[in-house]
């Protein structure tokens, strides 16, 4: 049977499989009986392009004694995301909560418009939600800076819609599906009057699942010396060519 590697961010880990990523990502989000329901991101990693533990995956991901592909053996679950190289991802999977699987695929990253305030969900190292006035590649950037006392190796997150907000945080937030919208208006207002601040810290711990309908422009991760793009469909790809998968990350399914 054909193998496959996945670098998987929800949680952190690194997979091999049988399954291809369709399956692969019906299985992480409702699991063999579906009794589970929870969101997964994950990418598919080129296996030619960084060190995996051949003799182990060959010994361990074999088919079950029934015929049926071996579905996961986990090969890391520590700090996986600094250690597989950016040229060894090949595309990303956002599942929903029922098992739907949208494939993303990489692309040059280029601002539409200029933003006064960007809001960013980091889903690697650490989930924390971040307001700031740099832009995806700035962000990297400055996050990845080891001159500096913080900083990370890797980053990898998405960037939120903000609408309006984004040039004037004291508009109507109308459709924005936060949880707290005065807390998120009030780290917008702070960060939009500090002329010496950067970022600012709107969560400190994702405590949810991430509503898919609020991405704006896609997934970035990078390091201090490269970024990859995978940008989100538009609105109108996402009713037309994925209507299905869009039609499921609009529902909770409990």
């Amino acid at each position: 049977m054909e193998k496959h590697y996945y670098l998987v961010a929800t949680p952190e880990s690194l997979i091999a499989s049988h399954l291809t990523p369709s399956d692969f990502g019906n299985y992480m989000a409702v699991g063999t009986k579906k009794n589970l329901r929870s969101q997964s991101v994950f990418f598919e990693i080129d296996p030619t392009k960084t060190d995996l533990p051949e003799t182990y995956v060959d010994e361990k991901l074999v088919p079950y004694e029934n015929g049926e592909p071996k579905r996961s053996v986990y090969l890391s679950i520590y700090r996986v995301f600094e250690k597989v190289p950016l040229e060894a991802l090949t595309n990303l999977y956002l599942v929903t909560d029922d098992g739907k699987v949208l494939e993303l695929t990489k692309s040059q990253y280029a601002q539409t418009e200029k933003k006064g305030i960007h809001l960013y969900q980091q889903y690697n190292p650490f989930s924390t939600m971040v307001a700031s006035k740099l832009n995806p590649p700035e962000f990297i950037g400055f996050l990845t800076d080891t001159s500096k006392p913080v900083s990370v190796p890797k980053l990898f997150f998405i960037e939120l819609q903000l609408n309006d907000l984004a040039n004037d945080p004291t508009l109507p937030i109308k459709n924005l599906p936060y949880r707290n919208p005065a807390h998120l208006r009030e780290c917008l207002i702070k960060l939009h009057h500090s002329e010496e601040r950067l970022t600012k810290t709107v969560l400190r711990v994702r405590h949810s699942e991430l509503p898919y309908r609020t991405i704006e422009s896609g997934f970035f991760i990078g390091d201090k010396d490269n970024y990859l793009y995978y940008p989100f469909p538009t609105q109108q790809e996402l009713e037309t060519t994925h209507f299905s998968w869009w039609r499921s990350a609009l529902v909770q399914h409990f």
